[in-house]
Order: structure tokens, then C-alpha cells, then sequence
């Protein structure tokens, strides 16, 4: 465990609201920010499909002075962003208070796209949140992760 102040925090917000004698559900997803920041943070760290479904430029176009002719096949390669310093500063850093507000409420950003970009992304992106929420929360919730 390479941040275990993180896992501390993670582990304090869900005894503080939610206490460790149940399961936690989505209707407490809402009160989770801290557990939410972890899980957006975790997703831009650890980008798991570095790049996006290929598309097709369906006509000539120049971008930043490149010309990119039609039917060129481009990917969209999702790290580039998640590491870019312009949207996410000190981005080598394991930091979840970047998807916190000033009151230290979850604030999910467009830069972050784990799932893919435009009409291509992942059609199971909603599911797929929704598990790796509850999966996350309740693994450590009752299960405290270490290295060995």
C-alpha cells in the first residue's frame, strides 16, 4: 500500500457516516466525497484502457498546424489527459483532494475519462461506476489492504 493516509481517510469517512455493521449501498454513495475522490483519483492513476475505441476523420482537417487527412484512422489515447499537468497538477502524485471542493464535496471533472470520450465511450460506463463503487466500499470497508 503506497498511500496508507489515504486508505485511513477512506476507511474514517465510512465509520464516521455509515459505521462497519452493514453493507454500503448507493443510497449512501451521495455522502461518500472522500470515498468518491479515492475511486476518480484511482481511475485516473490507473488508467486500465489507455486508449479509446479508434474513429475516422471524415474529412480533411488541420489540428494545431498537423493536417490529418480524411479517413485517417485516429485513437484517442486517454492517459495523455489523466497525466497532462495543465488539468490534473502534479498528476505522478496519488492525490484524491484534486476531485474535492473547497467544502470538500466530490466535484467530478470533465478531464476524466476512464470510460472513453464522445458518442464512442463505453456504453456500460453508468453499471460500471455503480459497481466499482460498491465493490471498492465494501472491500474496504470490512478488509484493511497492505503490502506483504
Amino acid at each position: 500500500m503506497k498511500n496508507p493516509e489515504v486508505q485511513k481517510k477512506f476507511h474514517s469517512e465510512i465509520d464516521q457516516i455509515i459505521g462497519s455493521d452493514r453493507f454500503i449501498t448507493l443510497e449512501d454513495r451521495s455522502q461518500l466525497h472522500y470515498v468518491n475522490a479515492v475511486i476518480a483519483e484511482t481511475q485516473r492513476f490507473c488508467n486500465l484502457v489507455p486508449l479509446n475505441v479508434n474513429q475516422r476523420v471524415i474529412k480533411d482537417v488541420e489540428i494545431n498546424g498537423y493536417q490529418i487527412p480524411a479517413n485517417t484512422t485516429i485513437l484517442h489515447q486517454i492517459s495523455t489527459v489523466h497525466y497532462d499537468g495543465r488539468y490534473f497538477p502534479e498528476p505522478t502524485k496519488f492525490k484524491p483532494e484534486r476531485f474535492l471542493d473547497s467544502n470538500g464535496k466530490f466535484t467530478q471533472s470533465v478531464n476524466l475519462m476512464p470510460f472513453g470520450v464522445g458518442k464512442r465511450a463505453c456504453l456500460g460506463e453508468g453499471l460500471a461506476r455503480l459497481e466499482i463503487y460498491l465493490f471498492a466500499v465494501n472491500i474496504f470497508n470490512h478488509f484493511e489492504v497492505s503490502n506483504v
